[in-house]
């Protein structure tokens, strides 16, 4: 990347030490200098593009040939007089400068240690200054040239543009956001007619109103190509957005104020993030990239930053350290030298060290973005050179596309899904809900076992008090002892039961101090907001908790009660969980319970295949398993890509009887996307010669067919597939010539080999065993199963890991739960710190316990 001068200027590269230095002194300039970076992106600039895009530009060159063969096309050049020159020319005014690498002489080591994590070494002269000159240098310096130094004055003078936000960009809409409302309202009661109403006030008044219309044209262009798409966040609290149908959350069933998401007192605009199908986002991104044109529709960039690991692996680097001599410094007497490494990599700490594109965020604009901010290049299609804070410093609003795994597919019928189903609640309940989106790890499975939700909002608070803050602070074992009615509810105040009682007086969501300031203070609902948002900021804090005093004491409380309300809101300020992103990723969570529940072999295939989850993909096999789904090795007749649904009677993929998964041709080890795409294209296969003959896979890539089960389908042994493999690859064996015959030298017979050890060949290739737990197979004398454990026994248990999560105790010691599983069930074990020992996962472990509490406390 080219450096920016203050986002006025850019340094243009040509042949060695030939440079041209443009800078902007209007908008023309700056539009200039983005078609020149972007056309260029990458390689040195063409000459005649530059004088095609010279207007609203200032030269400056410190090679005079340079300035000779360029600058008829600039109305203002200079030539750069560097401190090493001594020649001063009469063809150009001159301007005093030194070439600048760091900003003060004791960055000299810095910029040196920079250059050599680059690999390249810049070669010093004699008497160069390469740090930014103060006046007096400068005076000192070019004292022989003082008209040099007016000059300078006179370039900063000119160049005093800088882009700035003019207003909002937004790309034209065929429909305003009226129009799209206005059919939408028609069934609405009066209740929900108001606060749209409310809503469309705000969002015309501070300007946003294209914005949404272009998040609906979006949602409306992803349903086209059976996209689901579904806003997370504050933006589910907008109820527009719920009858535009982006939001799965209805915001007045659950008070989610609009403040929470576009507060009229604030600037930025609102940030609206958009969750779809993880496989499917690219797909959608592309998609868009056609609709809109590749000119109109941008990636993100993201300046990732120098931190510990990376600076300290780069800092060795640079002195000449390997990744492997540093780790066996690390493992013998190298303390000394470790830390003279950390020392000095803490130089470049927060430092700029790589360009890369934003996870999810892309900016749509109505004219050509490189009008507006420099683009580079990318196999995924264009990207910002600003980042997004940049991107809204010009006045464009970024789009944020997340890809989601765990997005239920249920999404686009939701419409037709019973949110009441108290048998899909009995199950959740029951924790079993392992592969289910946002409520599938032990915690939150353990969790939901203890409060058994009934309703949405139930698993929302389940969502938001499981998390670490609200856990840490003790709020979880209160709310548990509250819904237990072990212990009281209490509210710190009478008026604030409305704000506090969905969750038993104990204040969880962002959402709550709005309520809070606004029930007890009087405060409106964007005032709110804005105390919320101030409560990690100190100058800002201080002011409206002033403001708080003085309007509750106005309202009539004394000055017990209102410090006693202060010290709950400051409480809970720092891990309050945003309401509307809770309840709208409850509601996924229902959903994905609800397909598990009442269609188990598409849940488990979408599972499988999205990859991802908390457990690895054998667990979500062993699960699928256990719902009597039939697990199917791969076949290279019949397999897909990934897993797929089958029809056990004719082997019709995607039939409508769903009783089996058939493993999809990714799971194998070594084989490549190329070769798979061979063989769905070439398939059916009559044999093993045949498939060799056309397919072609590698040496490696046929033993892992042969291993993984891939090719049992034909009548061969796997001896003699290793046979037919190794003479397909030999140069002066004859090839037929009639397509799909095949090698026509007679197969030797070869007996196969024992069972198991093709199980443990087809373990180790596809990682899973389909016909099988791996108990059965490797520990099949065991006497007792997961489903026979009886609480407060003592128990010999044996399962696979399948998670872990490892912590330390208050006292810095270690401790670990796991999750084991077997052919019946899963199971939580705890390790104290006192039995505690590591281990690796996917291991089989024997473990002896008690059970409590649903959980094994390993002895």
């Amino acid at each position: 990347p080219r450096p920016f001068t203050k986002e006025r200027g850019v340094v243009a590269p040509f042949m060695v030490r030939r440079y041209l230095y443009l800078f902007a002194k209007n908008r023309q300039g700056y539009v200039n200098l983005c078609h020149i970076l972007t056309t260029n992106a990458f390689k040195n600039i063409e000459l005649d593009f530059i004088k095609e895009h010279s207007a609203g530009l200032v030269l400056l060159s410190s090679s005079i040939e340079l300035l000779k063969e360029i600058s008829p096309a600039f109305a203002e050049k200079y030539y750069l007089l560097l401190p090493y020159h001594s020649i001063l020319t009469k063809e150009f005014p001159s301007l005093a400068a030194n070439e600048i690498f760091y900003v003060t002489k004791k960055e000299k080591n810095l910029y040196k240690l920079m250059c050599a994590i680059k690999d390249h070494k810049y070669e010093y002269k004699k008497g160069a200054s390469n740090h930014l000159l103060t006046n007096e240098e400068f005076n000192k310096i070019f004292t022989d040239y003082p008209q040099t130094i007016i000059n300078n004055q006179k370039l900063s003078e000119i160049c005093n543009f800088a882009p700035e936000n003019r207003g909002w960009i937004f790309p034209k809409s065929k429909q305003n956001l009226y129009d799209i409302i206005k059919p939408k309202i028609k069934n609405l009661t009066h209740h929900e007619r108001l606060r749209i109403q409310y809503e469309y006030r705000i969002i015309k008044n501070t300007g946003f109103g294209p914005y949404f219309s272009l998040v609906y044209y979006l949602k409306e262009f992803a349903l086209s190509k059976g996209i689901g798409m579904n806003v997370r966040g504050s933006a589910a609290s907008s109820f527009i957005l719920y009858v535009l149908g982006l939001s799965i959350a209805n915001p007045l069933k659950y008070n989610l104020p609009f403040e929470r998401f576009l507060n009229p007192q604030r600037s930025e605009p609102p940030d609206i993030d958009i969750d779809v199908e993880f496989n499917q986002r690219e797909n959608l991104i592309q998609e868009i990239f056609k609709k809109f044109g590749k000119d109109y529709v941008a990636h993100i960039s993201v300046i990732n930053r120098f931190q510990k690991r990376a600076r300290f692996r780069n800092t060795a680097r640079a002195y000449g350290i390997s990744s492997q001599e540093l780790k066996n410094i690390k493992n013998h007497a190298g303390e000394n030298l470790i830390k003279n490494i950390h020392n000095i990599s803490e130089q470049i700490d927060n430092y700029p060290h790589y360009f890369s594109c934003h996870a999810s965020g892309i900016i749509i604009t109505p004219e050509p973005i490189y009008n507006l901010v420099p683009l580079y290049p990318s196999p995924a299609g264009q990207i910002t050179h600003f980042d997004k804070d940049g991107i809204e410093m010009v006045g464009i609003i970024k789009i944020d596309i997340l890809g989601v795994r765990g997005f239920p597919s249920l999404y686009l019928s939701r419409e037709k899904i019973n949110f009441k189903d108290q048998k899909v609640y009995k199950f959740i309940s029951e924790g079993k809900t392992l592969g289910c989106f946002q409520i599938e790890s032990p915690i939150v499975r353990q969790f939901l076992k203890r409060i058994k939700p009934k309703t949405l909002m139930d698993i929302a608070n389940a969502i938001a008090v499981i998390r670490p803050g609200p856990a840490q602070g003790g709020m979880k074992e209160k709310f548990l002892k509250r819904l237990k009615h072990e212990e009281k509810i209490e509210y710190p105040h009478p008026i604030l039961k409305n704000a506090l009682k969905h969750t038993l007086g104990i204040p969880i969501y962002q959402e709550q101090i709005l309520q809070i300031a606004h029930d007890f203070a009087k405060f409106s609902l964007s005032d709110g907001d804005m105390l919320r948002r101030a409560m990690t900021k100190e100058p800002r804090m201080k002011k409206l908790e002033e403001l708080f005093f003085y309007k509750a004491k106005k309202s009539g409380y004394n000055k017990k009660e209102i410090e006693n309300v202060w010290e709950r809101i400051q409480s809970f300020s720092s891990f309050g969980f945003n309401k509307a992103h809770s309840i709208t990723y409850a509601t996924l969570a229902y959903l994905s319970a609800y397909q598990k529940f009442y269609n188990p072999s598409e849940f488990f295939c979408r599972v499988i295949n999205n990859k991802g989850g908390y457990y690895p993909t054998y667990a979500y096999i062993n699960e699928a398993r256990r719902w009597g789904i039939k697990i199917i090795a791969p076949d290279v007749n019949k397999s897909d890509t990934n897993f797929s649904i089958i029809n056990k009677t004719n082997n019709t993929v995607r039939a409508q009887s769903r009783t089996c998964l058939i493993t999809g041709l990714s799971e194998i080890k070594n084989l490549s996307f190329s070769t798979i795409k061979r063989i769905l294209k070439f398939r059916p296969f009559k044999n093993g010669q045949d498939f060799f003959y056309r397919v072609q896979p590698s040496i490696d890539e046929g033993i892992s067919l042969i291993k993984s089960g891939a090719l049992d389908t034909f009548s061969h042994t796997w001896p003699e597939l290793y046979f037919i493999l190794l003479n397909s690859k030999l140069k002066n064996l004859p090839r037929p010539f009639a397509k799909g015959r095949g090698m026509t030298e007679k197969i030797p017979q070869l007996r196969d080999f024992h069972s198991k050890i093709k199980l443990h060949e087809q373990l180790h290739t596809i990682n899973f065993l389909p016909d099988h737990h791996v108990l059965e197979i490797f520990c099949p004398t065991r006497q007792i199963r997961i489903t026979d454990l009886a609480a407060g026994k003592k128990s010999v248990i044996t399962g696979t890991l399948i998670a872990q999560r490892t912590i330390r105790t208050k006292n810095k010691r270690l401790m670990s739960f796991l999750t084991i599983d077997d052919e019946t069930e899963t199971l939580e074990v705890i390790i104290f710190p006192d039995k505690y020992k590591p281990n690796s996962v996917n291991s089989i472990m024997q473990i002896e316990g008690v059970i409590k509490d649903d959980s094994l406390i390993a002895d």
